[in-house]
């Protein structure tokens, strides 16, 4: 099997290092003026569905179709997460891991406004319809100082908004899901963009949804709507919301029946005004996420209902200002409240009581933040700024300080070198029940007992471009946490004794540390990457054995990971894909033993994170064939296979009635869809 799957591996890289063919007429070039990206941008279409702009990559949204789908969606999530620097995920994880971080120490956002759980059921799909959005700008590891207040990376999805010329519609109709977009003009001046998508997964797929005798039913809906208006040429007014929901429901061999409910709504309005040498941009938006846990245990009338929730209000304005061709300033201030409920709880005939929680807590956080970026000569620039952030929860109050800059080199054409040092606050924290990906999550806000993340960090790049045809990036990265808590509690914490997430927590100290490489083919009959990371991403919990060594490793570490994406439109109407997976298994604590006394299950632990699951590996495959394409007007049909070999990889582990521990696997057959798309 080894031996299999390293000759895949190999052929895949073959092919992307060493096809070549006529350049794509489909061809982009980005160009940047030598003021800073806030101040004058020019772009054109690229042959790259990501391209680099500074410190950020650009992916270009409309794009997506020709990246292999997955059950027949073009999901950006997904395709971030082949990305170098950005861990995979296996089914029953979610969220994005950028550079060894977890995934709310970085943002995900539309239109900057914070989406907190951005994932469907185990992270197959995410919560965003790519028909809606125009692109999405990456920031990894350098950071300017506008960048809020979290520790990892920045994910910013920007919705339609330029004028369009006539009405539209696009869609996709499949097995698992379907979605719809419409583009309807309001005049000359204004337009709307609707989107919906729904899923219908157990209709077909109901028998493959267990996992060994546990079944579950599922569905996800998710709404966006946008409103643009340009009553000036230089000014622009944008209106944005976005809902999205999830329900879960698990009957089986287990000592309890769990139900889980999520939901994310997140609504902005922004105004742009473009000045001849300056932009100044004013929003307010509103993000919320709430999930739901209900538990009834089998043999006995024990019920448990959680509800966490978190909320926040922003006002965001900056303005960025040309002085000359070579020097450039950027200015602004944030200001955010918060509003959270850690969990509370619904609790019958338990035998020991669960600890009452605080309830609705309230929090504010006020930032104002400089930075200049300065031109020097064309093979030299450098960015420096500073973020001021004053955090208050009840009678607790921290000031954060953090300088950021960065130094960037071009010694000669197409190779670019930069450096990057950065510290980072952050004033929330998340932990969860369990470690199946589930979004059993909840998040607290930082006080005089859990105290403000924050975190040093350092980064060097070094990226090839030769013409259009290939690239190439490498880049090495040190961050330093501080203050990081993770949850020792489970489902049966709640089941069994009584809770208290305030007293069921670890604190420590984090280092990520690691490498990546990406190899990107832009031309030819075949275009792809070969993305690969090495990463480390260690722990200290002096609570657990008052070590003060980082020999923990954390939950979501992957040693290695490495993606094959390959892409090829071999004839006018035909495109073929394929994406390889090959990562490291996750950590996990694994327990030794396990009885019942007095009623209650008692449970005896090895060394935190100390065990590993297998090996995961995967390979999908997509073919589309384009029934119509004339002009702006598309139709087409999709065939995508998922886990083509029918690999069983070990994802969580989870208990018989017995106690017993064994391996838990989903989804691991093989999954067929068909799906219809068109654009009109």
């Amino acid at each position: 099997m080894i031996n299999r799957l390293f000759t895949i591996v190999l052929f895949a890289i073959c092919a992307v290092l060493s096809v070549s063919g006529q350049t794509s007429t489909d061809s982009a070039v980005l160009t940047i003026g030598k003021t800073i990206d806030e101040i004058e941008v020019v772009q054109q279409r690229s042959p790259q569905i990501v391209s680099q702009r500074g410190n950020q990559q650009i992916v270009d949204m409309q794009q997506l179709d020709a990246l292999p789908k997955f059950l027949g969606t073009s999901d950006p999530m997904r395709y971030i997460q082949t990305l170098a620097g950005i861990q995979t995920n296996s089914e029953t994880q979610a969220g994005l891991h950028i550079q060894g971080c977890d995934a709310y120490q970085s943002l995900v956002s539309i239109n900057e406004a914070p989406v907190y759980y951005p994932n469907h059921l185990l992270g197959l799909f995410s919560t965003f319809i790519p028909a809606h959005f125009d692109a999405m700008t990456i920031e990894q590891g350098e950071h300017r100082a506008n960048m809020t207040n979290r520790i990892g990376g920045w994910v910013d999805l920007q919705t339609q908004h330029e004028q369009p010329a006539r009405f539209g519609l696009s869609g996709n109709i499949g097995l698992v899901n379907s979605d719809l977009t419409l583009t309807i003009p309001c005049g000359k001046k204004s337009a709307l963009w609707l989107s919906g998508r729904t899923s219908y997964i157990n209709m077909l797929y109901g028998k493959l949804l267990t996992i060994e005798d546990m079944e579950f039913g599922y569905n996800f809906q998710d709404y966006n709507i946008t409103y643009s208006y340009h009553p000036t040429e230089q000014d622009e007014v944008l209106i944005s919301g976005f809902y999205s929901r999830d329900k879960i429901d698990f009957e089986g061999n287990l000592l309890f029946d769990l139900g889980i409910r999520w939901q994310n709504v997140t609504a902005s309005a922004s105004w742009k005004h473009q000045f001849e040498r300056g932009r100044l941009q004013s929003s307010i938006s509103f993000s919320g996420f709430d999930n739901k846990i209900d538990i009834h245990a089998q043999e006995n009338t024990k019920y448990v209902g959680t509800l966490a929730q978190l909320g926040s209000v922003e006002w965001k304005n900056k303005y960025s200002h040309a002085l000359n061709d070579h020097l450039s300033l950027l200015v602004g201030g944030d200001y955010k409240h918060y509003l959270e409920t850690p969990l509370t709880f619904d609790v019958q005939d338990f035998s020991l009581p669960v600890v009452p929680q605080g309830g609705l807590q309230q929090a504010d956080e006020a930032s104002v933040y400089a930075d200049m970026h300065h031109y020097v000569t064309h093979w030299f620039d450098y960015n420096v700024g500073v973020h001021a952030s004053l955090f208050h929860n009840n009678r607790y109050y921290d000031l954060g300080i953090d300088p950021r800059i960065t130094f960037t080199f071009r010694p000669a054409e197409g190779h670019t070198i930069s450096t990057h040092y950065g510290m980072y606050h952050q004033y929330f924290h998340k932990a969860g029940l369990t470690d199946g990906g589930l979004p059993t999550d909840f998040f607290f806000l930082a006080n005089d007992t859990f105290l403000p993340e924050y975190a040093h960090a350092v980064n060097l790049k070094y990226t090839f471009a030769y013409k259009d045809k290939y690239s190439a990036s490498v880049e090495g990265y040190f961050k330093q946490l501080y203050d990081v808590y993770e949850s020792t509690s489970n489902i049966m914490s709640l089941v069994n004794q009584g809770f208290d997430y305030a007293t069921n927590m670890i604190h420590g100290d984090g280092r990520n540390y690691g490498m990546s490489l990406m190899l990107q083919k832009n031309s030819g009959y075949v275009t792809g990457y070969v993305s690969y990371n090495l990463g480390w991403a260690k722990r200290k919990f002096p609570s657990l054995d008052g070590s003060q060594d980082y020999i923990y490793a954390a939950s979501h570490e992957r040693r290695h990971d490495l993606n094959v994406v390959l892409n090829s439109r071999f004839a006018k109407r035909w495109s073929v894909g394929a994406i390889f997976v090959l990562t490291s298994g996750r950590p996990y604590t694994r327990i030794m033993e396990a009885y019942m006394l007095n009623g209650n299950m008692i449970c005896h632990y090895s060394t935190y994170n100390g065990a590993h699951l297998p090996l995961y590996h995967r390979l999908d495959i997509s073919c589309s064939y384009d029934i119509i394409q004339k002009n702006d007007h598309t139709l087409g049909i999709n065939l995508s296979i998922y886990n083509v070999y029918f690999q069983k990889n070990a994802q969580f582990i989870v208990y018989r009635n017995d106690l017993s521990p064994i391996y838990g696997t989903s989804l691991s057959t093989i999954i067929p869809s068909i799906s219809i798309y068109g654009t009109f």
